[in-house]
């Protein structure tokens, strides 16, 4: 199948690869800052695991193109695919007028992006209302099928998704699309169709719940500490029960990214639109961006409200594992709150330092290590903030060596309180280890 993708960051890039790996013919077209030529060299906007090896595998076996001339990219496609960030709504309405200009037949387009309720509906009637301005009578659809893919897992979430959420009501559309997905939905029968208005809902309301989940535990995790509790009893007390289970249900230091916050808060901005409060969802943005802080407010009592001069060693920038990117993650703002109190950071990721240095070019208090163990020379605490796999079971005794005191702030509860106390570690947790 001729298969148009417009967008080219790591929804785009995936979604195009991956079709291209089933045997359709795809052109993808950068609607942002991206460059046809910086993707054809392999410079990628997002180190996504396999990403650069699957673009430049189908590259090389001639099934994806790139191009810059977007009507290229109509008078190619057989279905055009809307496959960009939620903040660039304004391209997808460029491309919508391009699609009205120049498409010459029947046309197809299928939206992943999160864009605002109604938007699917809305640019089918646009393209409708151009094609009559220029008399083209040919039949026009555009289905939302909400991409739900992460950070550092975003192939296999495309390629073996949990569901494929299909919004349509035109039964060829939707044998079209379900013919492209094919290879992707051979176990079980995975697409659900519903309207389009329902599948744009369906990814905020997921990630609304998922947000909800974690602020809720991390919530019953910071009182834990008041009851003496440890909150990986409670926790596994609670996933246990079938009606809850353990995704999304690990207490740390905040959720972050480009896209997870973003999504709630399109959600509640929706929702304000039309006349409702949204107080939950408000809340849990909120309390997220608190409990970004929270091992900040820890060392801040630990070192009796005076960190001036105070060297800390943080491990992990990145707003989770496997990925650069640093939008939205907790260690923006725990630095920003550390350098505030006059303390000075030495910062390791094994990605995120180039992106994190973006947030804070030519800051003084921050220096950046290559080595995790080198991050901790001379250091008064250790701050976890992602949990990098390479953090799991370090060299304790080589940390203590490094270290000025022995000092552990955990936003990841990566260890054990007792195996931490034991090597002679103070272990400070989410819900777990020390209480201050």
């Amino acid at each position: 199948m001729k298969v148009s993708v417009f967008g080219c960051e790591l929804s785009g890039l995936v979604t195009a690869g991956a079709l291209a790996q089933t045997g359709n013919r795809v052109v993808a077209m950068p609607i942002g800052v991206v460059k046809v030529e910086d993707l054809y060299q392999g410079v990628l906007p997002r180190d996504e695991p396999g990403l650069s090896q699957l673009i430049r595998s189908q590259v090389e076996e001639g099934g994806l193109v790139f191009e810059a001339d977007w009507r290229a990219g109509v008078k190619h496609g057989e279905v055009l695919i809307l496959s960009m960030p939620s903040w660039r709504l304004d391209r997808a309405e460029e491309v919508i007028k391009v699609i009205g200009e120049c498409a010459t037949g029947d046309v197809l387009v299928v939206n992943q992006s999160s864009f605002p309720i109604g938007t699917a509906d809305r640019f089918e009637a646009q393209i409708k209302l151009a094609f009559a301005q220029r008399g083209l009578v040919a039949k026009v659809s555009v289905a939302a099928m909400p991409e739900f893919i992460s950070e550092g897992s975003a192939i296999g979430d495309f390629t073996r998704p949990d569901r494929i959420v299909l919004g349509s009501r035109d039964e060829q559309s939707i044998n079209r699309i379900k013919d492209l997905m094919r290879p992707f939905n051979r176990v079980t029968d995975q697409v659900k169709v519903m309207s389009t208005r329902a599948a744009e809902y369906t990814k905020y309301a997921v990630n609304a719940l998922l947000a909800t989940r974690i602020s809720l535990v991390n919530e019953l995790a910071n009182n834990a500490e008041h009851f003496d509790i440890d909150m990986e009893e409670v926790r596994q007390g609670m996933g246990s029960d079938a009606r809850i289970g353990f995704s999304y249900l690990y207490p740390g230091c905040g959720f972050g990214g480009p896209s997870f916050a973003a999504d709630v808060k399109n959600l509640v901005g929706t929702l304000q639109s039309k006349g409702y409060d949204a107080d939950l969802l408000k809340t849990v943005l909120s309390n997220n961006e608190s409990q970004k802080e929270v091992l900040f407010r820890k060392a801040w009592r630990f070192f009796d409200t005076d960190l001036r001069g105070k060297k800390i060693a943080i491990w992990g920038l990145s707003f989770k594992p496997n990925t650069s990117t640093v939008e939205n993650a907790p260690s923006i703002k725990t630095v920003e709150a550390l350098a505030a109190q006059g303390a000075t950071i030495n910062a390791y990721d094994p990605k995120g330092v180039a992106d994190f240095k973006k947030h804070y070019q030519g800051c003084s208090c921050i220096e950046y290590f290559e080595d995790m163990y080198q991050a901790l020379e001379g250091a008064d605490a250790l701050f976890i903030l992602t949990e990098w796999k390479s953090f799991w079971s370090p060299d304790y005794e080589l940390m203590k060596s490094r270290m000025t005191t022995p000092v552990i702030f955990d936003g990841r509860n990566i260890y054990e309180p007792e195996v931490m106390k034991g090597l002679g570690f103070r272990y400070f947790g989410v819900g777990r280890g020390e209480t201050i």
